[in-house]
């Protein structure tokens, strides 16, 4: 082999090297989604990586953000997450995600805490990070730390509008209000229908005391999709915006139809008390 063949098969190993070595974190985890997602995969606008090798799983995650962010139907959702741990009981984020429903404090943050443990031999960077700042912000309550890995994720994902609303939480948990508002904003700029967008809009202004500002975008959550049937957080905070804008009749027709939504709604601290300070408005003004 002649000296210039050499150099050609040094200068073409060089290169394969050298682009490996130069692809970014976000086109290995496109590589990666590529290689085991559907091809017929609906990410419902939601880019982030699934990483997983059961396509199948691709589709179901995707569809829990969207039931999550859409406020969807509980069973459904739970089904999908059940379905998830069956076909890759070891995948991160769906035991995170599987955890949403859980109003146990305590065994949420059990949950919260395993998906962690396993998010540690993830294969993608951002699925670590993801879950670091989830960790961050529901167990260590480490705000500061919560944004910073949250950052890492929408530097990755600046398309991304639920990498951009998680760290609007980071934000809102440690109150800092507009920057927690220009994530939310900016999730809605990305999918303008998105509703968990403008509730935490509404929350925003609602902690700044702004509660018109705060009427105003809790109707466009509900205008797009917000429906306190399958959120019984949701339907506390509507009915506690609607008592500071003085509509105390609204509140307790509201009231009393989310007591017909079951027990979670009937037994809610939040919902009894603001029915009762709505009633004794109402009292006063001789409205009832």
């Amino acid at each position: 082999m002649n000296t210039i063949n050499i150099i050609s098969i040094v200068l073409i190993f060089t290169n394969i090297i050298s682009c490996s070595i130069d692809k970014t974190e976000r086109e290995k985890e496109d590589e990666f989604v590529k290689k085991y997602a559907p091809k017929d995969l609906n990410t419902h606008g939601f880019t982030l990586a699934v990483d997983s090798k059961v396509p199948e799983v691709h589709q179901l995650l995707n569809d829990l953000e969207k039931s999550f962010y859409f406020y969807g139907d509980k069973e459904e959702y739970e089904k999908k997450a059940a379905r998830i741990k069956m076909l890759d009981p070891d995948y991160p984020s769906g035991v995170l995600m599987g955890s949403f429903y859980e109003t146990d404090e305590n065994e949420y943050k059990k949950k919260v805490t395993k998906a962690y443990e396993l998010s540690k031999k993830s294969r993608l960077q951002s699925e670590r990070d993801l879950i670091q700042a989830e960790y961050s912000l529901l167990v260590e309550e480490d705000y500061p730390k919560a944004q910073k890995y949250f950052q890492k994720v929408v530097d990755m994902y600046p398309d991304s509008a639920a990498a951009i609303w998680s760290l609007g939480m980071a934000y809102y948990y440690s109150k800092e209000h507009d920057k927690a508002l220009e994530c939310y904003k900016k999730s809605t700029e990305i999918i303008p229908n998105l509703p968990k967008g403008y509730e935490f809009m509404a929350a925003v202004y609602y902690d700044k005391k702004e509660y018109t500002k705060a009427l105003e975008y809790l109707n466009k959550a509900i205008e797009y999709g917000a429906i306190a049937k399958n959120d019984v957080y949701f339907s506390e905070f509507e009915n506690y915006v609607y008592y500071r804008n003085k509509q105390y009749a609204k509140v307790l027709q509201s009231v009393e139809k989310a007591f017909t939504y079951g027990e979670m709604y009937r037994n809610s601290e939040n919902l009894k008390e603001v029915y009762r300070l709505s009633k004794i408005k109402l009292d006063s003004l001789g409205k009832l």
